[in-house]
């Protein structure tokens, strides 16, 4: 869906990373307890957007 091709987007810019400043939330202009849920209604793997 296109929600979830912004949210991967969203997380490969940030890393994986949900929360703080630089995270995919607040890219998304989203709470992050909203993009938590929307991460797992949508099946989103965020493991995979960390940097190793």
């Amino acid at each position: 869906s296109q929600e979830k091709e912004m949210i991967e987007a969203a997380l490969a810019e940030s890393d994986g990373k949900v929360s703080g400043p630089l995270g995919a939330a607040a890219r998304l202009g989203i709470p992050q307890s909203t993009l938590d849920s929307k991460i797992k209604s949508l099946k989103i793997n965020k493991q995979r957007f960390r940097k190793i």
